[in-house]
């Protein structure tokens, strides 16, 4: 399953709240969330978690005292998950409206579904938490990836949790009821949707936590450490690589010249500690500049090999300027 199945699994098989009012408070956020609600205030909910319907179950017992009403229907998909309906009657659909301050009565006498979050539902902190636990329920999805903690490729994906809703004003009222606990998010229109979206790996994070998915957040947590262990053990890896080009590209460079000047002069012209070099260089081209400093006789440091390196190339390069020089004057 995916990292967001689980952690909506986790949430939905937790124990219920204990009181009335946060019961109603997370059943008004999983109607908003996921609910289509009839012109005869019926409301169905679909979701493709089937532990939903137990979730829902309970919180209308506990809240109304009677789960009669409450129904549910599967809905079998080849190669795709099972999508789930929650049917609840009309009866009861315009209770938990009513009650919920979703269903309000306008200036005109007339019934009117509203299109943001009642103050009066969530003015209890245990129930705004609750709510937007009802909201993740309903319709949190996310695109984070656990990798195998001994998969050394670097893993592009970030961490993206998302709310969709259907109008503009319940989206704004949700991220603001986020930022209540130092969630800030962003909303975006897709389409026909309003989503409100967080991208920062440690709000994710404590969004998680306030809807109670504990175990997802140590998972998460543990992903953050191994994530960057394997970033910055891909870093040294890609640094290791890159000095081993340099030096490698720097061996052929020596040896080239070397064999230019043999071919050119003769190494036997050079001083006797560049000669001693040149022969050491070609007997070792792939020992690095520490290890030819050491074999040179006495021991030199790093930066004076590399040195008398460079006044070899300096040399090999003055030799190939003077021939070049010389077949100018020659076909002049």
């Amino acid at each position: 399953m995916s990292f967001s199945y689980d952690a909506k699994a986790e949430v939905a098989n937790a124990d219920l709240p204990s009181s009335k009012c946060c019961n109603l408070a997370e059943l008004a956020g999983i109607v908003r969330a996921c609910g289509k609600i009839s012109d005869n205030y019926a409301i169905t909910l679909v979701t493709e978690h089937d532990c939903l319907y137990k979730r829902v179950l309970g919180l209308v017992k506990n809240y109304y005292e009677s789960s009669t009403g409450v129904k549910l229907t599967t809905l079998t998909r080849p190669n795709l998950p099972n999508k789930y309906y929650i049917e609840i009657n009309n009866e009861l659909g315009e209770k938990i409206l009513t009650d919920a301050f979703i269903l309000r009565v306008n200036y005109a006498g007339q019934k009117e579904i509203s299109n943001g979050i009642s103050a009066r539902l969530i003015e209890n902190e245990c129930c705004q938490r609750e709510f937007v636990k009802g909201v993740f329920l309903g319709c949190a999805s996310a695109n984070i990836v656990i990798k195998d903690i001994n998969d050394l490729k670097k893993h592009t994906g970030g961490y993206h949790l998302e709310f969709s809703f259907t109008n503009s004003t319940l989206a704004g009222d949700f991220s603001h009821v986020l930022s209540q606990y130092g969630v800030y998010s962003k909303m975006i229109q897709r389409k026909k949707m309003f989503v409100v979206y967080i991208k920062e790996a440690e709000l994710v994070s404590d969004t998680l936590a306030i809807v109670g998915a504990n175990n997802a957040v140590l998972t998460l947590q543990n992903e953050f450490a191994v994530r960057e262990v394997r970033n910055q053990l891909n870093r040294q890896i890609n640094c290791l690589n890159s000095n081993i080009e340099k030096m490698v590209d720097a061996s052929l460079k020596q040896i080239a010249a070397i064999e230019y000047i043999e071919e050119a002069v003769g190494l036997n012209t050079l001083p006797d500690n560049l000669y001693e070099l040149c022969l050491l260089r070609l007997a070792n081209p792939n020992e690095t500049l520490e290890n030819l400093a050491k074999l040179m006789n006495p021991p030199l440091t790093k930066s004076g090999i590399n040195h008398r390196l460079r006044k070899i190339v300096k040399i090999a390069q003055d030799l190939q300027d003077e021939l070049e020089v010389e077949e100018e004057n020659q076909t002049d």
